[in-house]
């Protein structure tokens, strides 16, 4: 393509120079904003009583409770969690499908004269009004904390896993609706033409030209979110949702921590078990364009392929369905106490039927009355600087991270590079790549397989309560979540596209892969940052400081009126965040 063409030039991605720049100033704000206190780092004395705690913490871990009757509990429980985070998940995707259709303006939307400013202006067409009003649903459910839900859902239906469940699936399927939606509205216009050139109305468009060009991403995500849910089934039940989250913070309170050591490895055998089922599903799955181009036998006809059609993909779809019908039958009949009578935790289900639950919501009444008057508002704004610190400190030091070890992570770059390279390594420098990819994935598995909240308590544990264990716990997470979608976004490239330069793995990295899986990175990086603002909120709950502090501070003092303005602020700073990130287009937003 002519790069000096004006319709080139009008294509330029100048919303990337201004997202950078509005980086670089959110570094600065979050800086300034906030009162950090490094002293925890800096201080020889203070440094050494935070490594004095780090060996007491790892030796105390060292010698979990490995009696016969506490792991049958935790395994107990571990399966609590799985059912929990399986059957959100599994609302989640149905909720999400349609509402994405709603809120993407490629599907919703489709083509329309609008230019400029005007293309944001919900009022200017049903259409459009739509698709905002779709947007304006996502956002509340995602920006309401799956903790806060719980919460709510605890009033309505009690405790249990199926507190847990319905709390991640409305807070999942906010999150879900969002990717899917920018993820079809990335796919470049040009690329199903076709099917519009065909008569096609906007659903047939999506079904056969936007849908099929997005679906590998759309169900890597999708697999990336049920880790992330199983993650946060582990640690929900510390507000109601049952499974190993409730009994971790029990023990906590005891100082049990042989107990707490215990579960906190069943936690993450359960999370990188989930982690190894999930890849290999998406490599069952997904139409990978190298392994079809291995499978290709040469004759002297020329190249031919198997004509059995693959089964691998039916196989796992199965394996996914079948996980499904499990969890559902887990919470229903599965689960048997001491005296083997059945536990149904899928009883209050009926009081929704019936409406019972939804009257116990008069409790939460003066939620719907915020405290609006304006020195309240400017102490709601200001409590609001904490969480956007320590998310945005938090998010750069994770992608910085994750990018810096994307190289090592790729098995495009580290195992199949002979493919294409032309070079023919010796035993030592595979072995030495595969070390290399094995370590990098192995540091992403842990960094990612423990939950903020765990990752939070123990720097509270080393450093001290603060902004400094709340931004490391982020980073520290952000890193194990990005290097792994950074990258797939790397092994999901063709490798036809690295054979016409034939440099070594480390260039072909640093110029064609990179800058290929830039705006995926983009896209994920700016929606981790999102995912971090809520997570620092949630942090805020465990005394890191800020918006979920208020929030708790107030809920638990019956100040209903002020947690409600908390409430609104958190939802508020979803909404601006989302907004900017598709007027900026920094997510694979063609609109």
């Amino acid at each position: 393509m002519n790069t000096s063409s004006p319709l080139a030039l009008r294509r330029r991605p100048w919303g990337h120079f201004v997202a950078i720049l509005a980086v670089l100033l959110a570094l600065g704000a979050a800086l300034a904003a906030a009162e950090w206190d490094f002293a925890a780092l800096t201080d020889p004395d203070r440094r050494a009583a935070a490594a004095a705690r780090i060996g007491e913490w790892l030796v105390a871990l060292a010698s979990p409770d490995l009696s016969h009757e506490f792991l049958a509990r935790a395994w107990e429980l571990t399966l609590q969690t799985l059912s929990a985070a399986i059957l959100g998940t599994a609302l989640a995707v149905a909720a999400a499908y349609p509402l994405a259709m709603g809120a993407s303006r490629a599907v919703c939307v489709g083509e329309e004269d609008a230019r400029g400013v005007w293309r944001h202006f919900p009022l200017r067409s049903p259409r459009a009004l739509l698709c905002a009003a779709c947007r304006l649903v996502q956002d509340v459910l995602r920006a309401v904390p799956d903790f806060v839900w719980a919460i709510i859902l605890v009033a309505m239906i009690g405790l249990g896993p199926l507190t847990g469940a319905l709390a991640l699936a409305l807070n999942i399927t906010g999150i879900l609706a969002r990717v899917y939606s920018e993820l079809w509205d990335g796919v470049e216009e040009t690329r199903y033409a076709q099917v519009r050139a065909l008569g096609a109305g906007r659903i047939a468009t999506f079904l056969y030209g936007i849908r099929p060009l997005a679906s590998r991403n759309v169900l890597s995500f999708t697999l990336m979110r049920a880790e992330c849910a199983i993650r946060n089934a582990a640690v929900i039940g510390a507000v109601g949702g049952g499974g190993l989250g409730a009994e971790i913070w029990y023990q906590i309170r005891f100082g049990a921590w042989d107990k707490v050591g215990t579960l906190i490895l069943f936690t993450l055998l359960l999370t990188l078990t989930a982690d190894l089922a999930a890849n290999h599903i998406r490599r069952q799955l997904r139409g990978d364009p190298n392994r079809a181009a291995a499978s290709v036998t040469w004759t002297t006809a020329g190249p031919s392929q198997s004509g059995r059609a693959p089964r691998a993909p039916w196989w796992a779809a199965a394996f996914v369905s079948a996980t499904a019908v499990w969890s559902v039958w887990f919470m229903g009949w599965g689960n048997r106490d001491d005296d083997g009578a059945a536990r149904n935790h899928l009883a209050p289900l009926g009081e929704f039927l019936t409406g019972e639950a939804w009257t116990r919501l008069g409790f939460f009444e003066r939620l719907l009355s915020p405290q609006l008057d304006a020195a309240f508002v400017l102490r709601v704004v200001e409590s609001a600087s904490i969480p956007l610190a320590i998310a945005t400190v938090g998010t750069l030091l994770g992608t910085a991270a994750a990018i810096a070890i994307n190289h090592w992570h790729s098995a495009s770059c580290q195992w199949h590079a002979p493919r294409f390279t032309g070079e023919t390594p010796g035993v030592l420098r595979r072995a030495g790549r595969a070390a290399r990819l094995v370590a990098a994935r192995a540091l992403a598995m842990v960094s990612r397989g423990v939950p903020e909240v765990t990752w939070a308590f123990l720097f509270i544990a080393f450093f001290g309560p603060g902004l400094v264990a709340g931004t490391l716990a982020i980073a520290v997470h952000t890193l194990g979540v990005l290097a792994r979608v950074f990258g797939e976004a790397v092994d999901n490239l063709p490798h036809r596209r690295f054979e016409p330069i034939g440099a070594s793995p480390l260039v072909l990295w640093g110029t064609v892969a990179a800058p290929m899986a830039w705006r995926d990175w983009m896209t994920y990086t700016f929606f981790q940052f999102e995912s971090n603002v809520r997570a620092a909120v949630v942090l805020g709950l465990i005394g890191v400081g800020g918006l979920g502090f208020e929030f708790a501070f107030n809920f638990e003092w019956f100040r209903f009126e002020r947690a409600s303005t908390y409430l609104l602020m958190m939802v508020l700073l979803t909404v601006l965040i989302d907004r900017a990130s598709r007027m900026l287009r920094l997510a694979r937003v063609g609109s």
